[in-house]
């Protein structure tokens, strides 16, 4: 019975937060203009994808000309006693410059990073980077949404 009551109990407190979404379009007060890529292509893909929705034009907000250059780097993080690598570092970096309508610009870089283990199979090691670019790329994605909307 007092395990009901205290589900319940949090339950109404969780409901009655008032807990909204940091990135809810509703409320974003910017749109994009013009989104140009250099860089790695995939993540670029990747990083559009995401960013498409902010390019319709709302009332009263502030609008942004924006230009990403996307940097994509796999280094060795570790090897094994004969030398073979046993770990990767995935690297994914973003510079961002954005020119506001009123003409100011903000230049600011976003970095995300994660560590691949080396795979048995190559072909599982290829997927795996792949969901981890896509997954970092994404991640990236929010927070140049995050920056815009806080500028």
């Amino acid at each position: 019975m007092t395990k009901k009551i205290t589900i319940l109990t949090f339950f109404i407190f969780l409901t009655s937060c008032g807990y909204s979404p940091l990135l809810n379009t509703e409320k974003i007060s910017f749109y994009i203009t013009d989104l140009n890529f250099s860089g790695d292509k995939k993540i670029s893909n990747y990083i559009l994808n995401n960013l498409k929705k902010y390019q319709k034009p709302n009332e009263n907000t502030k609008n942004y000309n924006i230009n990403i250059t996307s940097i994509y780097e796999k280094t060795i993080a570790s090897k094994d006693r004969s030398g073979n690598p046993t770990n990767y570092n995935i690297r994914i970096k973003a510079n961002v410059t954005a020119i506001s309508n009123e003409g100011n610009e903000i230049n600011k870089s976003f970095e995300r990073n994660r560590s691949l283990t080396v795979q048995v199979k190559k072909i599982d090691e290829n997927e795996l980077e792949k969901k981890y670019k896509e997954s970092l790329s994404n991640l990236l994605s929010e927070d140049i949404i995050f920056f815009l909307s806080s500028q």
